[in-house]
């Protein structure tokens, strides 16, 4: 896990000091499904993240693993949304 945050944490600085094409997976909100936060990977510069990359072709295993997880991702993000404004 720190080894995880550090790289993602030197990602996060070479954007912001106007490296071109720092690209790093995070948990953002975003549109590529109807949820409204989901792990993606994002494009990192100036601003923060500046693109949210979509998730490119899956196969039909990754298809129907992703619908079924869904439903339990919701409830999980419902019950963050809640708690962060409590």
């Amino acid at each position: 896990m720190v080894y995880a945050g550090a790289l993602f944490a030197d990602a996060c600085l070479k954007g912001l000091n106007g490296v071109p094409d720092v690209e790093e997976c995070s948990y953002v909100q975003s549109t590529i499904t109807e949820l409204p936060f989901f792990a993606s990977k994002v494009r990192l510069g100036k601003n923060g993240v500046e693109d949210v990359l979509d998730l490119g072709p899956l196969s039909d295993f990754e298809k129907e693993g992703l619908e079924a997880l869904k439903p339990k991702l919701k409830s999980f993000i419902e019950k963050g949304v809640k708690f962060a404004n409590q």
